[in-house]
Formats: structure tokens, sequence, C-alpha cells
């Protein structure tokens, strides 16, 4: 199951008892993936939270660099290009999975993976997006161009397990 692959994935990262917000795909600036530190600083009260990022890129370093400059090197783990039958492993220990930013015209596979895997999702209110996820029924959806909504519904998705528990449910079914 997704749950006993995440306890599995979690020990092996040394992760137990994280809240895990994660990312997976290919590290590109216009993925926003530092606003996920910006999230994590707006909650400071949560010395669980991690960021697991499953994925490489040419922005893997400026993610880095930002998360140091923040003071949060230590609670963001970069684990590089995984082999495919692994990516499932890694993504079953996400509380959250993200998708901070997406152009217009794609369709990221991520959110099925997500979903398949019963991960509580935040994503762009957009329209491909909307094609795939439901606001408050298998997601949590904001508005792409509100700087805040991205850390507002992360926070919100935080301090809510059985939203985040109902979500993760609602997007494998």
């Amino acid at each position: 199951s997704a749950d006993a692959s995440g306890e599995e994935g979690r020990r092996e990262l040394g992760l137990d008892g994280k809240l895990i917000l994660g990312f997976t795909g290919f590290i590109r600036s216009w993925h926003g993936l530092t606003r996920v530190i910006d999230a994590m600083v707006a909650m400071p009260e949560r010395d669980d939270l991690h960021f697991v990022v499953v994925g490489d890129g040419p922005a893997r370093s400026e993610l880095e660099d930002y998360a140091a400059e923040k003071g949060l090197r230590n609670r963001v783990t970069t684990l590089g290009l995984v082999p495919r039958d692994r990516v499932s492993h890694y993504v079953s220990t996400f509380d959250i999975a993200l998708q901070p930013s997406v152009v217009a015209y794609a369709s990221p596979l991520k959110l099925f993976e997500y979903m398949a895997l019963g991960r509580a999702i935040v994503a762009p209110d957009q329209d491909n997006i909307r094609e795939v996820l439901t606001d408050g029924e298998d997601a949590i959806l904001f508005d792409p161009d509100d700087t805040d909504a991205f850390t507002e519904a992360v926070v919100r998705m935080c301090r809510d397990d059985d939203l985040r528990r109902a979500l993760g449910q609602a997007a494998a079914a």
C-alpha cells in the first residue's frame, strides 16, 4: 500500500514524524519551488515541516541556496533523479503534494501520480488544472495571480489533518 511504502520511505530518508511537503519533476525556475520555502517560513511554529523534491534540474542549486539563505537548508531534501520505479515510493512519503506553478497548456503527469497515491494536493486554479482537479473536493486550488494564495493554501493544508486525509482519499477515488 502507499501508506506502508510511505512509512518505509520516511525511515529511509530519516524523516519519521515530519510533515512532508513534496514535489516531483524537473526543477525549473518557473515551477516556483522557492515559494515552498516561503510557505515554510510563514509557519515558524511548524518545525516538523520538511520539503522533499524528487527530481533534478537547472534550478536545483537556486532552490537549495534559497533554503540556506532562509535558514531551512537542513529541512529540504533534493533526491535528484531516481529510477522510474522508485518515484511512487518517494511520493508516498508526501503528506502534501505540490504543484506551485504550471504553464497554461500542460497536463502535468505528476498530478495523476499524486492522485493515484492518495496524496493531498495544492495546485494553481487554472483551466488546465481544473480539467483534472476540483477545488475543495480532491485538492486545494489557489489563485496563481495572488502571491500570498499559495502560502495560504499550504498553511491551511498543514494545519488540518482531516482536510488532508479527505482530499487524499477523494483524489485516490
